[in-house]
């Protein structure tokens, strides 16, 4: 596959207060851009976007000088009572330094988008021409802090003016898609949207045009976003718009000057079997679940280079047990040497479990291990609810999917169950710093019969080398949360990262060829 010139319209220089992985130096950007095949890059400075608007601009600007591939954009607010430049003054100075789009984070700087406060900037910013990217901050998928209501108007009162939202979750995206569809000067930045084929569903309604590639470094793991361009299976005239050029000619830039940076690791695979240990079946509303079929998801399997899965079904998980268990046995029966299903359990029924297992062990075929949501049905592992599940685990020797309730006490549960597997789902949600993270998962590496995985939706830049180095390379999964999230988005975090090739093999497939004795 030849090199696609990738833009990253989403990255910043200087050092961050969240953890120590930020860029001191242009040069620490561009060398982590080359390794991960990123061409050319729009960058603001940290400090502009946490504390001091104007220093941080300036030493911006004082970095970049002589960085060709590097393009400055300022971050700015409204003014008040003479706290910062008029915005007249303001976008005339950011003109003549070069800088090519304005950052504004009204969350964190604490103002709303309404056009009585913020819309003087905005129309300077129209006239000039320079394109304002909206960010509204990190946060988890499930929180709900873009005002959309205000971005709507601030479309059609600026029509003149290319609005980019940054760093809409999956949990926007009825939102997001419609919005973006609605006005023609409304574009979506998509580091942290990782709906599953997302980027294909949105060029098959016309939107390739509005997509635009960005990482969220330094904070974010840049290898996730760019597995999932790269293998997001668009056309190559889509790819290219996406990949770099909307964002080039949003910010007038002829770019790309040198495409000798491959980005081929994004195509390549890991050795051995790949095995995605954490995936679903059927549909969860709270997100959107485009991905539903059988041959959908192997479709996505086969482009990501996935070769077995193993899913637990929503409705199992929620209220309907038998149910959703009959569903994950459908699903698998399509694709038995691919797919595999886990029991989910129902802690709240126990009566009713012996004759689930029963169902899904001795009169179903493909049920390879069990799936409790521990938090969810506000029960921790060690919850009486789960004996019976527990009890069988350890005599048929099944691996058990745990999302944990923080409550959970594995030294108890693992000696009195020996023979099962446990894998503490979600492991790298955990952003490789917090020390209450890190005494939650130092137990992995000392417990023989416990593990944990990789799936969800943060992608924390360092936080999987982090995981390794606290629990070892053999104990560690790689799951998905498939199709919640974009498979590739999250091969990418074990694939494209620079780990050894022997940790690669070990997460992505020789670990849970262990466990899962079941599996054909």
């Amino acid at each position: 596959m030849p090199a696609v010139p990738l833009l990253d319209i989403n990255t910043a220089l200087g050092r961050t207060t969240r953890a120590p992985c930020g860029f001191d130096s242009p040069r620490l950007l561009l060398d982590e851009m080359a390794r991960l095949g990123i061409h050319e890059a729009l960058v603001y400075h940290v400090l502009a976007a946490e504390a001091d608007v104007t220093l941080g601009n300036r030493l911006l600007i004082e970095q970049l000088d002589g960085c060709a591939d590097l393009y400055p954009c300022w971050v700015m607010a409204p003014s008040a009572l003479g706290d910062l430049p008029g915005p007249t003054a303001w976008v005339r100075e950011a003109l003549a330094v070069g800088v090519r789009a304005v950052r504004l984070f009204p969350r964190h700087s604490l103002y709303t988008l309404a056009e009585w406060c913020v819309g003087p900037l905005l129309a300077e910013l129209e006239n000039a021409g320079l394109p304002v990217l909206i960010d509204f901050g990190p946060r988890h998928w499930s929180e709900r802090v873009v005002p959309w209501d205000h971005l709507d108007t601030l479309c059609r009162r600026h029509p003149g003016l290319n609005v980019v939202i940054i760093g809409a979750t999956v949990g926007e995206t009825r939102d997001a898609v419609s919005l973006v569809r609605r006005w023609p000067n409304l574009f979506l930045e998509f580091h942290a949207f990782n709906l599953p084929d997302g980027l294909s569903l949105l060029a098959k309604q016309g939107l390739a045009h509005k997509l635009l590639f960005g990482t969220g470094m330094p904070l974010r793991a840049g290898e996730c976003v760019t597995t999932q361009t790269v293998r997001s299976g668009l056309s190559p005239e889509d790819l290219a718009a996406v990949s770099g050029g909307n964002a080039r000619e949003l910010l007038n830039v002829t770019g790309p000057r040198d495409t000798g940076q491959g980005n081929a690791r994004h195509m390549a695979g890991v050795d051995g079997l790949v095995v995605d240990a954490h995936a679903h079946a059927g549909a969860w509303e709270r997100t959107i679940t485009p991905v539903r079929t059988p041959e959908d998801i192997v479709r996505s399997m086969d482009r990501c280079g996935v070769h077995k899965m193993v899913v637990s079904s929503f409705a199992a998980i929620h209220g309907e047990m038998r149910d959703g268990n009959q569903q994950t046995e459908r699903l698998t029966a399509q694709f038995p040497d691919r797919l595999y299903g886990y029991a989910g359990i129902n802690p709240h029924y126990p009566e009713e479990l012996d004759n689930e297992l029963s169902q899904c062990f001795d009169r179903a075929a493909n049920f390879v291990g069990l799936k409790f949501h521990c938090g969810l049905h506000n029960a921790p592992v060690q919850y009486g609810g789960y004996e019976r599940a527990l009890v069988f685990a350890n005599e048929r020797g099944l691996p058990v999917l745990v999302h944990a309730s923080g409550n959970d006490d594995w030294p108890r549960v693992t000696r009195r169950y020996p023979h099962a597997a446990f894998i503490i789902a979600h492991a790298c949600a955990w952003d490789g710093w917090d020390p209450a993270g890190a005494e939650a998962y130092r137990p992995v590496r000392d417990i023989a019969n416990l593990y944990v995985d990789v799936a969800g939706s943060a992608a924390h830049r360092g936080a999987l080398r982090a995981l390794l180095e606290l629990v070892g390379a053999d104990k560690v999964l790689f799951g998905s949360d498939f199709p919640m999230f974009d498979l590739a988005f999250e091969f990418g975090r074990v694939a494209s990262s620079d780990l050894a090739a022997k940790d690669k093999a070990a997460i992505c497939g020789a670990n849970a060829r262990r466990i899962f004795t079941r599996m054909r």
